[in-house]
């Protein structure tokens, strides 16, 4: 049996109910529509992007999916390491004067 479409029953004109006329016993409503689940709190809620684009014979990319593989990290945490390194050898620049 085919289940009733309640967006279409909501567009059929509904007829109009006269009071001398004896009211019919009403149908029973349809259930409401079940409301979609809420949305589960974004993995990267609280987050920042930060990503580049190469062209797709770089170098640079073999060199980070071996590196990935080798070091078993992600993307981020290769990201990650490579600016603390960065940072830490500015920083040291910085301190001999250079």
């Amino acid at each position: 049996m085919k289940k009733p479409n309640p967006l279409l029953a909501a567009m059929k004109p509904k007829e109009p109910v006269y009071e001398d006329e004896p009211t019919v016993a009403a149908q029973p409503a349809a259930p409401p529509a079940p409301q979609p689940a809420p949305k589960p709190a974004a993995k990267r809620a609280g987050q920042k992007h930060l990503g580049a684009y190469f062209d797709k014979r770089d170098p640079i990319l073999e060199r980070v999916a071996i590196l990935r593989a080798r070091l078993d990290m992600t993307n981020s945490e290769l990201i990650e390491h490579a600016l603390d390194e960065l940072w830490k050898r500015h920083e040291a620049g910085r301190a001999f004067g250079e």
